[in-house]
């Protein structure tokens, strides 16, 4: 068990405790119920050939089919996939979604290859997970790294597996193949949706409604452009090159083109420019990390100068710099809850592939909406009922729905088939 695991699992079982469940009921969460690896091939363009590490993890199904993200990153580990793919677990269930958490890596430097090796090697690996994966069994999204045309190149390589059609095996496809215009502003809106439902609670009422953003992905550009509409202020922006700050607000325009066209927002406009760690120690009114997991431990919590966190990431803080941060006062709104629009709106994409009926963009948005704002209320009313932080009020939801569902399988529902769907 990789530590990354251990300690979101811990979480889980923590928050179980606090609200008094049986602990028998939650044993099947122990371990992943399926984790496959493969070694698979890449050829470049030269001709040469690599071999990247890559993984499938369904951690748990009771709820449903695993749906989970793939991420493509030189960073990827078993554990942080096997990790992932718990976090997913607990998300779906926080936020009453009918399917469990699953989650698929390759160790590549993605971003480095060019666009024929993406497509070689993108259905490399949906070629070898094909038994794994199906749209009853196991359904994969974009994750950091990968995309709408990563997830179009799937459904063909599946589908040419089962001679068919089978484009609803991933969610976060083009719109032209039965994607949702609105899965690309899923991640950033919902995360805007439960700041703003959760504002007074992490004691941002008042104030100058500055943020501080790590990472500038398309989770991070959506928030962005969703915070200042409302009249936040993005004061600082951080990647892995670089920072750039000004108190008077960063001009969006200016930033996206700093990335896109020269690497890095440390490129853009007017603005004092400093190392990418000191993102942290910003003072402002909410940090929002929206990069890869860890970025805030026990060793560098006490730079934190927000007074409130919003995660967008998937595990931003470590488990051991959860109470580092309570003690000084910094509450946090948590990725399970934060980050779970996407994972929404793949169920309605996933539900529009099965269904055939198709979801407008106005629904898309309403939908998101209601569910996010109403998980978010109900976070907020956990944490009051059994006095607690609204990370484990999260965490207490998503133990009890999980635990309702063990129950209700029975005894032998850890012994389902676990074979490829017919």
């Amino acid at each position: 068990m990789g530590d990354l695991l251990s300690a979101a699992r811990t979480r889980l079982f923590d928050a179980a405790e606090a609200a008094g469940l049986p602990d028998d009921l939650l044993k099947p969460l122990s371990y992943p119920r399926e984790t496959v690896a493969v070694s698979l091939p890449l050829r470049r363009d030269d001709g040469s050939l690599e071999l990247i590490k890559a993984w499938r993890c369904r951690y748990d199904d009771h709820l449903g089919p695993t749906k989970g993200g793939l991420r493509f990153h030189p960073s990827v580990s078993a554990d942080e996939v096997q990790a992932l793919a718990f976090w997913m677990t607990v998300k779906c269930a926080l936020i009453d979604l009918p399917f469990g958490g699953g989650k698929g890596g390759a160790q590549v430097a993605y971003r480095d290859l060019s666009t024929h090796e993406r497509e070689r090697f993108t259905r490399e690996f949906a070629a070898a997970f094909a038994p794994v994966i199906g749209p009853d069994r196991d359904i994969p999204a974009p994750d950091v790294g990968t995309g709408p045309t990563e997830m179009a190149w799937i459904a063909d390589t599946f589908g040419k597996h089962r001679s068919g059609h089978t484009r609803h095996v991933v969610t976060g496809k083009p719109p032209a193949l039965g994607g949702l215009a609105g899965r690309a502003d899923a991640t950033g809106g919902g995360a805007f949706i439960v700041l703003t439902t959760m504002a007074d609670a992490l004691g941002l009422a008042d104030g100058d409604k500055r943020i501080a953003l790590q990472g500038f992905g398309s989770g991070g550009r959506r928030f962005a452009r969703r915070a200042v509409d409302d009249g936040w202020r993005i004061v600082a922006v951080a990647d892995s090159r670089g920072m750039i700050l000004n108190d008077d607000g960063l001009d969006l325009d200016a930033l996206e083109t700093a990335k896109d066209e020269k690497g890095s927002v440390a490129e853009a406009g007017d603005g004092d420019r400093d190392d990418a760690e000191a993102i942290l120690s910003v003072g402002c009114d909410l940090l929002v990390p929206a990069a890869l997991g860890g970025q805030i431990t026990a060793k560098n919590a006490d730079q934190v100068s927000a007074r409130a966190i919003l995660e967008i990431a998937n595990g931003p803080v470590s488990a051991d710099a959860d109470q580092a941060l309570l003690d000084r006062g910094i509450r946090i709104a948590p990725d399970i809850l934060a980050n779970s629009g996407g994972v929404f709106v793949s169920w309605l994409e996933w539900v529009q592939g099965r269904t055939q009926i198709p979801f407008g963009t106005d629904e898309v948005k309403q939908r998101l909406e209601d569910r996010l704002s109403q998980r978010a209320r109900a976070v907020i009313e956990a944490a009051e009922e059994f006095d607690a932080d609204f990370r484990t009020a999260a965490y207490i939801l998503a133990a009890q729905r999980l635990a309702q569902a063990v129950s209700a399988h029975g005894s032998g529902s850890y012994r389902r088939d676990n074979g490829a769907e017919d």
